[in-house]
Parts: structure tokens; C-alpha cells; sequence
């Protein structure tokens, strides 16, 4: 299911791009680029796929690249970073 992470953002090295800054609940804050279609630049969220809400513990995500610190598109979020939209 996709849903939108809160995030920061700011312009990319590149045209259509955002470098995108967010708060794990294992690995800390981590860091990736962004096409422009997968981000709401004026609301500072990412579109992410939830793979597993462990109801209150983290929700498991698929981010739209692979974060440079962890070299991974899989990580856990807090519950509270999550915005999902109708």
C-alpha cells in the first residue's frame, strides 16, 4: 500500500531530482535522491510502500531509492512519520 513519509527536502544535484533527508526508528536519520513524481515538495513528504505495520512497533517501508547509509531501500519508520491520504 502506498503512503507518504515526512521528510526533508531540498533541490537535488540534478533537473527532477530532491535530496531527501528522514528519521528511521533503527538506523537514525538517512538520506537518498528523489525523482519529483515520488515527492509533495510543498508538504515535505515522500511516497513510500508500506510493506508491514507492526501495529504501534514501526511500520517496515520501501523507499523510492536506496538510502546512502544504509545502502537499502528497506527500512523501519515510526508509526507517526506515516501520512496516508484517501
Amino acid at each position: 500500500m502506498s503512503s507518504w513519509l515526512r521528510c526533508s527536502l531540498e533541490p537535488g544535484m540534478f533537473p527532477g531530482e530532491y535530496a531527501v533527508e528522514m528519521e528511521t526508528s533503527e538506523a537514525g536519520r538517512i538520506s537518498l535522491f528523489a525523482p519529483e513524481d515520488k515527492v509533495k515538495a510543498d508538504q515535505s513528504l515522500v511516497r513510500v510502500e508500506v510493506l508491514q505495520d507492526n501495529n504501534g512497533g514501526g511500520v517496515i517501508v520501501c523507499l523510492p531509492a536506496p538510502a546512502f547509509e544504509i545502502s537499502s531501500r528497506t527500512v523501519k519508520v515510526p508509526q507517526n512519520s506515516l501520512v496516508r491520504f484517501e
